[in-house]
């Protein structure tokens, strides 16, 4: 039984809600600032700053990496392409010097005395007659180091010189 008041007692559902207040902190509650808690904070920023300039100096790093390992494969790759052309140049020397060879064993002399007296009406000189060749001669040589060095280019050489003197002789001024 309840006194007092004659009316009904609502259901909680149809109360007004009660504003929620924010608890006041007192002051108790708030930390002071101390001079352990400044130097604590001190302490956290500069360890965060140096965390920065690590992770700062490891990128800076690894970039620097990363570029120099990309220019050493560039460098590589053109070695490599150097390297190939090198091999297809010396390739095709032997291929031409091949041709040289056998050109030069191609060219028949009495083929050319025949040639030259039918078609051309050439005579070979009496005895009493006199005959003058002019022959180039080049004043100066030049011989680099890979001339010069192995068998093979000395053999080239020499081939190609014996050509040229074949060609020279023979050819019509």
């Amino acid at each position: 039984m309840e006194y007092g008041n004659l009316a009904y007692d609502l259901p909680r559902q149809y109360e007004e809600p009660e504003r929620r207040k924010r608890p006041q902190k007192s002051r108790a509650s708030v930390p002071k600032v101390t001079k352990k808690t400044v130097k604590r904070n001190r302490e956290q920023m500069l360890v965060r700053s140096k965390n920065i300039r690590r992770i700062c100096v490891t990128i800076v790093v690894a970039m620097s990496a990363g570029f120099m390992i990309s220019q050493f494969v560039t460098v590589n790759e053109t070695k490599q392409e150097v390297a190939s052309l090198e091999k297809q140049l010396n390739e095709l020397e032997s291929v031409t010097s091949q041709m040289v060879f056998d050109l030069e064993q191609s060219v028949d002399l009495a083929e050319i005395e025949k040639e030259a007296t039918t078609r051309l009406g050439m005579q070979r000189p009496e005895k009493y007659q006199t005959v003058y060749v002019n022959v180039k001669q080049d004043d100066m040589t030049e011989k680099t180091a890979d001339e010069v060095e192995g068998i093979g280019n000395g053999i080239i050489s020499a081939l190609k010189k014996i050509g040229s003197n074949i060609v020279e002789f023979f050819s019509i001024k």
